[in-house]
């Protein structure tokens, strides 16, 4: 017994139908129309299948196939079982007609509670269905209740990440202060502008071998610049960048031991030590006034100490004590041009050590030639060091006089005068707050540090308005 070949439709020849079961057409062309409208995609047509009038209106075959399941004007008509071969009783049998009917007549208004209002057949094809008991189900796919627990769980998850993130810190960069000028001269010791160039110096080396063996990659290098600057300006904590930038204390060690070598090589070993000390005749292109009784001097000299920790070894203490300062130091020895720019700087050494050892080991005296005038104070005994043609002029010793005479008085004015610029270029380097004492941990590093903020502070405003002035430089 064949089945109509309709998806969805299960009558079959046989029993007791009301139906007809009509054979498909001879005519290729009006066949295919007939299988494409049956919408079989599971199997393809044989000769021997055949189609229900049910899908015909009125019944008749000469009107083609229009009624079927998928039908957007058809309502829902559940699906009859499979009729079992079992010998039923008449009176079994009509009361299994009558449910099955009035299941039928309940079937439309069931859907339209759950998917919303349908648009109905004409009163004729309605009739032709009513005069049978074909029927189809619209079954609706139906989410578990332990899915959609999951899935509240998720969102519940998702929310709470959001709101997490919202509430996070932010890290601290470079965009927070650099639209402000003031924050700027906090932070980093010098405006926007240079900031910028030493930002693109810096791009073109990379990348860098960092000091901790890996290679940092969640900060730019505005960020990374910035963040030892910050070290170096205000001698901030690990854990203070860190936190301040989002980051562990580890990172912050290895930017700030890579950074300091980097700058070190660019602004140090790479401008000052290459440029050196300026001749004497650019010295008197820029000579401001109060040099104007040593038109001859090339470089005012003094030397400077910084605290540091108290070192393990028993010699290391002996020599790094100074008794000037009574606690444990490192020295070096700066250098200004007249114009006020800081042009030589030494390497650190022991608090033990006086001045004229220093100035006589660091190799400075060999830059000078000929002609060339000194400045320094009374420490800076070195006339026996000087080479030829070099000249020292320090302010006169009292020794056992009770007082100087006018002569020496008015000499000890004018050189304090044309001196004291390095005294305030000391005063710069001693600004940046990592100087105020050297720990331990950054010993191996002391003397990159200090050689690195002398360079940075050739890189502030002038130290003298007058040459400030003259070159139209912004304080």
């Amino acid at each position: 017994m064949p089945l109509c070949f309709a998806f969805g439709c299960n009558h079959m020849t046989g029993a007791k139908r009301t139906c007809s079961l009509f054979r498909f057409p001879t005519n290729p062309k009006e066949r295919n129309k007939w299988i494409q409208r049956c919408r079989r995609a599971d199997r393809a047509y044989t000769a021997n299948d055949r189609l229900c009038s049910c899908h015909f209106k009125d019944g008749v075959k000469e009107n083609g196939p229009t009624i079927f399941a998928y039908s957007k004007n058809l309502g829902c008509f559940p699906d009859h079982s499979k009729p079992k071969r079992l010998r039923l009783v008449e009176g079994e049998i009509e009361e299994k007609a009558k449910s099955n009917h009035e299941h039928c007549n309940d079937a439309p208004d069931s859907f339209e509670d759950r998917t919303g209002p349908v648009e109905t057949l004409s009163k004729d094809v309605q009739g032709s269905n009513t005069d049978h008991d074909h029927c189809y189900a619209v079954s609706l796919p139906e989410t578990s209740e332990e899915s959609v627990n999951d899935l509240e769980e998720k969102v519940k998850d998702l929310q709470r990440e959001l709101e997490s993130l919202r509430l996070r810190k932010q890290p601290f960069t470079i965009r927070n202060i650099i639209q402000d000028p003031d924050k700027m001269l906090l932070y980093t010791s010098f405006p926007t502008e240079v900031f910028n160039v030493l930002v693109n110096v810096l791009e073109r080396m990379r990348p860098f071998n960092y000091f901790s063996g890996w290679t940092v990659q969640g900060f730019s290098t505005s960020d990374q610049l910035l963040m030892t600057l910050m070290k170096l300006r205000l001698n901030l904590r690990d854990l203070d960048l860190a936190e301040r930038f989002n980051t562990s204390k580890s990172t912050v060690s290895n930017i700030f031991n890579t950074y300091v070598a980097a700058l070190h090589e660019i602004l140090f070993e790479g401008v000052m030590k290459t440029v050196g000390i300026p001749s004497q005749l650019k010295c008197k292109g820029s000579m401001p006034k109060s040099f104007e009784e040593f038109s001859s001097a090339r470089i005012a000299m003094d030397a400077t100490e910084i605290t540091q920790d108290v070192p393990s070894n028993m010699n290391s203490q002996s020599l790094s004590y100074s008794n000037y300062k009574s606690r444990h130091t490192a020295k070096a020895v700066t250098c200004v041009a007249p114009n006020g720019a800081l042009v030589y700087c030494s390497e650190l050494y022991p608090g033990s050590t006086s001045d004229a050892a220093i100035v006589d080991h660091c190799g400075v005296l060999d830059m000078l030639k000929p002609g060339d005038m000194i400045l320094a104070d009374k420490g800076f005994n070195i006339f026996d060091k000087l080479p030829s043609g070099v000249t020292l002029n320090i302010p006169p010793f009292l020794s056992s006089k009770s007082h100087f005479t006018k002569e020496e008085a008015q000499l000890c004015y004018k050189i304090g005068r044309s001196r004291i610029h390095v005294e305030r270029a000391n005063e710069r380097i001693k600004n940046y707050c990592i100087l105020d004492h050297i720990p331990s941990q950054y010993r191996h590093l002391s003397t990159k540090i200090f050689q690195l903020c002398v360079a940075l502070v050739n890189l502030q405003s002038p130290l003298l308005k007058e040459i400030a002035d003259k070159y139209e430089i912004p304080n």
